[in-house]
């Protein structure tokens, strides 16, 4: 029976005999409870539609819409609603049926008074318990949510104090990351990838340039022209930025733009000379994922916006190129070193004053 510290319960019951609803209503409200009465199927749903309503007590044979119809409309669209179904003996077999179709109880005709009071108050302590169970849930999934998105802004901070790590050790690339990153997203964005695509482009910019951090200094700031050696100890810093960030960076398509952004269209790039559009072949690279194994389309915006930031950028050994100038390096490079979609797409960025 509903206890004297909580709400009243709404109650709606259905039966197309008046004496039954007339006498159940007046007995229920007596307990306490708020009812609602309806004399067939089509009412009571008028009724579910209108009020709130915490229990229905549904009769199995309505006129124009049976209770167990009503049962099923109400676990559709109602189904916080607790439901018990009221039955003669001949139709015993259904009530059985209806609660298989999620009804909590049947009750007999003529009805037993305070068998329905404890199958009433069994049902809603049992709907109060589920909805408890509900909220708590719908609350944990809140801090579990807030708690991923302080977990990420953590890891956001960490890639940018490894980008800052980074940029303190090679004084030249101070801001590169970041710009690589603002252009790699408006080219994403401009071409309309989905936004978990874009977000991963704006980690791996971050990050793409990390594996330098494994360079000797000396060759990392020389000002003259690198030697053969050097320049191939420069090109492992795709790799060595892949191995930094395995440990914590678990999506394969961020680090397979980091260890790819100096890959060409033509296959002709490093450090696994993958072409655009075709797996590759006897790679060494550890097959984390399938994105390994194919030149994604992030690290080939990652090499335009990269190529451009680098070329407009000074250097120890030269001084910065003009936007114009990287631009007709760009070009010599279409359909070779560059995808010629995403620098068509550059440019056009370009020619609106997005990218400067």
């Amino acid at each position: 029976m509903m206890k004297n510290n909580q709400p009243k319960a709404k109650i709606l019951i259905a039966d197309d005999e008046h004496l039954i609803r007339d006498i159940l209503s007046r007995k229920l409200t007596e307990v306490g409870y708020e009812c609602l009465n309806a004399a067939n199927g089509l009412e009571a749903t008028e009724r579910l539609d209108t009020h709130h309503v915490d229990l229905a007590l549904l009769d199995i044979n309505m006129p124009g819409k049976a209770g167990v119809e009503v049962l099923q409309d109400i676990k559709i669209k109602y189904p916080d609603t607790a439901v018990i179904m009221v039955t003669a003996m001949s139709s015993l077999e259904i009530a059985i049926n209806a609660m298989r179709l999620g009804a909590y109880d049947y009750v007999i005709k003529p009805v037993d008074q305070k068998l329905l009071l404890l199958s009433i108050d069994r049902a809603l302590e049992k709907r109060r318990l589920i909805l408890e169970n509900k909220d708590y849930q719908h609350n944990l999934e809140k801090k579990v949510a807030g708690q991923t998105q302080k977990i990420r802004e953590s890891f956001l901070n960490a890639i940018k104090s490894l980008a800052y790590a980074l940029e303190a050790k090679d004084q030249y690339t101070h801001g590169h990351s970041e710009r690589t990153t603002e252009i790699s997203v408006a080219l994403a964005q401009e071409l309309a990838l989905p936004q978990d695509v874009v977000e991963k482009i704006r980690l791996a910019g971050l990050l793409h340039d990390i594996g330098k951090i494994g360079l000797r200094e000396y060759v990392l700031n020389k000002p003259g022209e690198l030697t053969d050696e050097e320049f191939q100890h420069v090109k492992t810093h795709s790799e060595i930025g892949e191995r930094i960030l395995r440990p914590i960076v678990e999506d394969a398509e961020i680090l397979e733009m980091v260890r790819h952004h100096h890959e060409r269209y033509d296959g002709k790039g490093y450090p696994d000379g993958i072409q655009a559009g075709q797996l590759s072949h006897g790679s060494q690279i550890l097959a984390v994922a399938d994105a390994y194994a194919n030149l994604s389309q992030g690290a080939l915006i990652l090499a335009v916006s990269d190529a451009y930031d680098a070329m407009t950028s000074k250097r120890p050994y030269r001084e910065a190129m003009t936007p114009q100038e990287a631009r007709t390096q760009l070009e010599i490079g279409k359909g070779t070193h560059f995808d010629p979609e995403i620098l068509e797409t550059f440019f056009k960025l370009l020619d609106e004053g997005k990218i400067k």
